[in-house]
């Protein structure tokens, strides 16, 4: 991602409202643009403006340490654990592959469930958790491609747990692209061919 006109990229994205989650501390606020001006509205309902300045000073800081921690940009502004959640969203939105999975990402049944209705061309890569950490698992028939509107991967009605998608044993991977989704569902179980649901029998490999 380029970040020389981030000012502007945040005025741009952040039209609507969005609810984020600062880094280390997890703490819930929602960054919004109105009449070309950026604000923060924290969790307290406090209400403040991040001035284009402190912007392009916390950019030229990333760009020289890359740091993810808010306290090394302290000097240049006070704003940057809300800056830093801001880039770690627009990055997450723009790339091809995304992954969902409750011990990596706060709210992760939400945020999964969001994605389904922006993307419902999509598709789905169903996986066990444990298909990352153990040698021993088979994943040929816990691995799956699935169609982002495919009822058998997204019925909630099937599950009992309260994160029935993401926060029990198996998690999501999702792309607008099947044939990347593929290639990150070989990466990591190491199967030669990836089991596609009957919903995907009209999608060649």
């Amino acid at each position: 991602m380029a970040y020389k006109d981030f000012y502007h990229l945040l005025l741009e994205s952040f039209c609507q409202p969005v609810e984020l989650f600062t880094g280390s501390r997890n703490v819930p606020f929602t960054l919004y643009a109105e009449e070309a001006k950026l604000f923060v509205r924290n969790g307290k309902d406090n209400i403040s403006r991040i001035d284009p300045k402190e912007v392009a000073a916390f950019v030229e800081r990333f760009e020289e340490c890359e740091s993810l921690l808010a306290k090394d940009y302290q000097d240049v502004t006070f704003k940057a654990s809300y800056l830093l959640a801001a880039m770690k969203y627009l990055t997450e939105q723009n790339a091809s592959v995304v992954r969902f999975q409750s011990e990596e990402l706060h709210n992760s049944e939400v945020q999964y469930k969001k994605w389904l209705k922006a993307n419902p061309e999509g598709y789905v890569l169903n996986l066990l958790k444990r298909s990352e950490i153990s040698r021993e698992l088979d994943p040929t028939n816990s691995t799956c491609l699935h169609l982002a509107s495919c009822s058998s991967v997204n019925n909630e009605r099937s599950y009992s747990h309260s994160e029935p998608f993401t926060g029990n044993d198996y998690f999501k991977i999702c792309s607008t692209n099947l044939c990347e989704l593929e290639q990150e569902a070989i990466k990591i179980t190491k199967l030669g061919i990836v089991k596609k649901h009957s919903c995907l029998k009209d999608k060649v490999r």
